[in-house]
């Protein structure tokens, strides 16, 4: 239907524990139902875009000036992402914005999402099941631009040193060959098996 009220503008910002990746990832399914679309800008910016408009007529074309638009920017910090949410247009562009923020928020008390803050106790752990057996780098400082050292895969001997946000310290390895480094929390589970409780 053809809005004819004032146009808005919105800004929004949160610390949410979700990666920036889980952060678009959400916003593309939530957001970019038609008539909106997802458009990646760069590694820490994407936009919400309304590119198609229902005439007066109730047709529906391609819109050369989107009014309706949703910019979203993410940054890493030690406490997780700082997410800014920026919404220019009409009242649908502020709904979609705000129920992103909403999934953000509440996702993290959610036990039946990846999205919620994983707390990693000192002690034994695996990585996730990687895809196709590929491994998971550790990163020499808990931040994704870090050097990135040695690859580890679900079976690979992990212990968890301590945790700083979303990132855990872990000891990689046994003896002579063991290193240190950092791996995302979301990318751990605790390792409960017996045999691995009587190691600790």
């Amino acid at each position: 239907m053809l809005y004819l009220g004032p146009k808005r503008s919105d800004h929004w910002e949160a610390v949410v524990f979700a990666p920036p990746r889980e952060v678009f990832a959400i916003a593309e399914q939530v957001m970019a139902l038609p008539p909106f679309s997802f458009r990646v800008v760069d590694d820490h910016t994407a936009e919400v875009v309304q590119d198609l408009a229902n005439g007066f007529f109730g047709q529906w074309s391609k819109v050369r000036y989107p009014k309706n638009r949703i910019r979203i920017e993410c940054q890493p910090i030690p406490a997780g992402t700082m997410v800014t949410v920026a919404a220019q247009g009409d009242r649908s562009a502020t709904i979609r914005a705000t129920n992103l923020l909403r999934i953000l928020g509440r996702g993290e008390r959610d036990r039946s999402t990846v999205y919620r803050f994983r707390a990693i106790p000192p002690g034994p752990c695996t990585v996730v099941q990687s895809w196709a057996g590929t491994g998971y780098p550790i990163f020499s400082e808990p931040d994704h631009s870090a050097a990135r050292g040695r690859a580890v895969r679900p079976a690979s001997p992990l212990l968890a040193l301590e945790q700083r946000g979303r990132w855990v310290r872990v000891r990689a390895g046994q003896g002579d060959d063991s290193g240190e480094g950092w791996i995302e929390a979301d990318q751990l589970v605790p390792d409960e098996t017996p045999s691995r409780r009587a190691a600790s």
